[in-house]
């Protein structure tokens, strides 16, 4: 298995487009052939549900590879936020068309600040009132999607293939036509930011995560301190504290992510 992807990185160029990489992928293995290779290596069920193989669709038919990094980002500077949660709002009155169900359900925003308000992200700890949060400090940190580059966990976990990068600012999207709402890419991101709307594997359930508006998010326009910016993409998901632990059945396996970093 190691020695395809070997193979793959030997062939490639430094600037090679996202098609060559895709391509060079497709040419060298198969999802059957990636099945056997990472079962040997011992991955056995837990790529299964990493890659989205199984009894998912054909076993021929090769995973979506996305290589392109996302043109913008949204940044939060959490000392200029005063709780007042519009951004939420705005998120979910562009998305879903009902502003008001935000006070209800906040977490159908995309941009989190209401899980933060009052003990910060840490919640409630043992010295919960010198923390962050409105009980705390009054810091309250609002959490943003960080587009995350190649390999994208939330993507790569989907079994369904139902996280796409599209145009025109290369965002991470649902595409809930696939979604089946098993709640796998929530589990799956660090951060914890993609959220379902309803149950898990509840008829009609389905993910949701920040689209970025097209590159003019709803978030951004509406907060009145200038506490959410848009701005060129930098990969922040090495410097950004992690909210959550990645179960072990869903983590991007060391060998294969090693690979990535051959390819490209």
């Amino acid at each position: 298995m190691i020695e395809i992807f070997k193979t793959v990185a030997g062939e490639m160029s430094q600037n090679a487009s996202t098609e060559e990489v895709t391509e060079l992928i497709r040419k060298h293995i198969s999802r059957r052939q990636f099945l056997i290779g990472t079962s040997a290596v011992g991955m056995g069920v837990a790529s299964l549900c990493i890659f989205g193989c199984g009894s998912h669709g054909s076993p021929s038919a090769p995973r979506q590879v996305y290589v392109a990094n996302a043109l913008g980002m949204v940044v939060a500077d959490p000392t200029l936020c005063v709780t007042c949660r519009r951004c939420e709002a705005a998120c979910v009155g562009y998305n879903n068309g009902d502003a008001t169900s935000t006070l209800q359900q906040p977490t159908i925003a995309n941009v989190k600040v209401s899980r933060n308000m009052y003990w910060g992200v840490d919640g409630v700890t043992s010295n919960a009132y010198e923390g962050e949060g409105n009980y705390g400090n009054y810091r309250t940190v609002q959490d943003v999607c960080h587009q995350c580059p190649h390999p994208v966990p939330c993507q790569l976990a989907c079994p369904q293939g139902a996280i796409e990068v599209i145009d025109p600012v290369n965002a991470r999207v649902v595409n809930v036509d696939k979604c089946v709402g098993c709640g796998i890419c929530v589990a799956a991101c660090p951060w914890a930011m993609p959220a379902l709307s309803g149950a898990v594997n509840a008829l009609n359930s389905k993910s949701h995560k920040c689209t970025l508006c097209n590159g003019n998010p709803e978030c951004v326009q509406t907060c009145p301190t200038g506490a959410l910016t848009y701005t060129a993409w930098a990969d922040m998901t090495k410097t950004v504290p992690t909210r959550q632990t990645v179960p072990a059945s869903i983590q991007l396996a060391a060998d294969v992510a090693g690979t990535c970093v051959q390819c490209h």
